[in-house]
Formats: C-alpha cells, sequence, structure tokens
C-alpha cells in the first residue's frame, strides 16, 4: 500500500496543476496575489485530504476488500496509485517536504516582490 502522504502530494499536486498556471499569468502580469495564493493552497490541500479518505477509512477500521475497491478510485485515484507504487515512507516524506517547501519558498518571493514594487 502506498504511503498516505503520497496520496495526499498527489493530492495537493493535482490542485497545483489546476490552479498553478492562473497564479503564474497573475504573477507576470504583475496582478495582486494574496488571494490567488490563497484559492491555490486552499484547493491543493483540499484535494490532498480528499485523496486520503481511503486511508482513513482504513485506518478507522473499514475492510480493505471496501478501501482497495476500484469505486475508491474516484479518491484521486488510490486504489490505482496503491497497486502502482507499493510502501514508500520515504519517498512520501520527500515528496511531503517538496510541497511544503515549493509554495512557502513561492510566498516569500512574491512578498520580495511586493517590496521592491513599493
Amino acid at each position: 500500500m502506498a504511503h498516505s502522504a503520497l496520496h495526499f502530494t498527489v493530492g495537493a499536486a493535482l490542485g497545483t496543476a489546476w490552479h498553478g498556471p492562473g497564479l503564474l499569468r497573475a504573477w507576470r502580469a504583475g496582478k495582486p496575489l494574496a488571494g490567488r495564493f490563497r484559492r491555490w493552497l486552499m484547493l491543493s490541500y483540499a484535494l490532498g485530504a480528499f485523496a486520503v479518505v481511503p486511508s482513513l477509512l482504513g485506518w478507522i477500521g473499514v475492510p480493505k476488500a471496501v478501501c482497495r475497491h476500484w469505486l475508491m478510485n474516484v479518491f484521486l485515484l488510490h486504489p490505482l496509485l496503491t497497486r502502482l507504487r507499493g510502501g514508500g515512507l520515504i519517498p512520501a516524506a520527500g515528496a511531503v517536504i517538496l510541497w511544503f517547501l515549493v509554495p512557502y519558498a513561492l510566498l516569500i518571493a512574491a512578498i520580495l516582490r511586493a517590496r521592491r514594487e513599493e
């Protein structure tokens, strides 16, 4: 079974792919970024949490047969990813660390940009 952190990161990456281009366009156009950052992070965290639902169900005692059923693929392909990538604590931890570092670095860059423009 793939680690829950890996599932969370896949959901967060999907949120970034969904909202990232709009954020990038706003950045290049010099538009305000606070609202766009907020929407990006909220969407990414929400999709990350959504991707972990089958793992949480298994943690509270729902049988594996239910948590790995093909219908659970609605949770961002959770059973498929679990079959493709077994274990993965170290890669999952690295992915989560990277996921938290990238938005933090982008926020600092946006703050520095805003200060230069003042």
